[in-house]
């Protein structure tokens, strides 16, 4: 009787030791997530859903959640014996691109240019291409296009049915209409050939308008004749000068003599300086030869400006006698050309 209750003993004694050698050789893994019910994979086996709470060997494992709506997340879980790792995770998700529809681009086509004449000047749609025949032109509207070709005194007007994806050709002899308006007008010195209106309009000169308007009137007449005397003189100095060029361009005005001026510029690109002096003058016989010219007062501009045709420019320059005022105003002209 006591062998047996030796021998269940040491059976007892062998089954919880080799129990808890089994038991030793696990960890646990408790993922969550936010929202749950997220599909849980471990090294690419279905393991449930969140929450979720397994046992697994010490070591590492790939684990995967996948929610309908939500990016997907993946990562590694480190398993140690006889401890739980726990993974909590928020689910972002899914950015839902929104499908606009894409405008069509509108349809376009290419224009070749053949003239028989150099240094052609074209205009398509009213815009000037800054290039010469022989060109092709790409990205032209499809449909009717207007084309203005200019050589010297010689232009035309074209309508071009450019098609969606093709090229259209024009091709344009300037010297068989030399040939033809010299026919017509046999006997003739000269022979002209209408440019469209819009190219001469391009052509107009601006007008520059320039004023001196003050309070200041020259004295020296009623001077001249004393021994001692002194008069007011205001004078204004405009000048004016293409962009590229070394030569300044003057106009003068001044108080009791000439007090506005008017002429005409091309276009381009100007740098204009104006400079107003207010002066004292000697008058009379002795005051002359004893004092010289003084300045009381100056005032200045600088400026750049883009002249453009068949525009009027007034600059006016105002002297009360102790402040300078300065005014600039632009007009359109609207010359008619025929």
């Amino acid at each position: 009787m006591g062998k047996r209750k030796v021998a269940w003993g040491l059976a007892a004694i062998f089954l919880l030791v080799c129990g808890g050698i089994v038991w030793a050789q696990e960890g646990y893994l408790r993922i969550t997530s936010v929202p749950d019910s997220a599909t849980v994979e471990i090294e690419g086996k279905s393991a449930g859903k969140t929450p979720l709470l397994t046992a697994l060997k010490p070591g590492k494992y790939v684990y995967k959640l996948n929610l309908a709506g939500y990016e997907t997340i993946s990562g590694i879980a480190d398993i140690v014996e006889n401890e739980v790792t726990v993974i909590n995770l928020k689910l972002n998700r899914q950015l839902v691109k929104s499908s606009v529809p894409k405008k069509p681009e509108p349809a376009k086509g290419a224009l070749t240019i053949i003239t028989d004449w150099q240094e052609v000047k074209i205009f398509l749609n009213g815009h000037r291409i800054d290039k010469v025949p022989p060109v092709t032109i790409k990205d032209v509207p499809a449909g009717l296009n207007k084309v203005i070709l200019v050589s010297g005194d010689y232009a035309d007007s074209l309508d071009i049915l450019v098609q969606p994806g093709k090229t259209s050709v024009l091709k344009k002899n300037f010297e068989e209409d030399r040939k033809k308006y010299e026919a017509k007008l046999v006997g003739s010195e000269a022979v002209t050939v209408e440019t469209p209106v819009e190219v001469k309009k391009s052509m107009l000169p601006a007008k520059v308008v320039l004023r001196l308007n003050t309070a200041v009137t020259d004295s020296s007449q009623k001077q001249e004749t004393t021994i001692l005397g002194e008069s007011d003189v205001v004078e204004l100095i405009f000048q004016y000068r293409k962009t590229g060029e070394n030569e300044w361009n003057s106009r003068t005005l001044q108080s009791g003599t000439k007090m506005d001026d008017t002429w005409e510029i091309e276009k381009g690109t100007y740098e204009m300086q104006l400079v107003a002096s207010h002066y004292k003058v000697p008058t009379g016989i002795l005051n002359v030869l004893l004092t010289k010219k003084e300045k009381v007062r100056e005032y200045k501009e600088s400026f750049k400006k883009d002249i453009q045709p068949d525009v009027q420019y007034t600059y006016t320059v105002s002297y009360d006698g102790k402040v300078f005022s300065y005014k600039a105003e632009e007009v359109k002209l609207n010359t008619p050309v025929k």
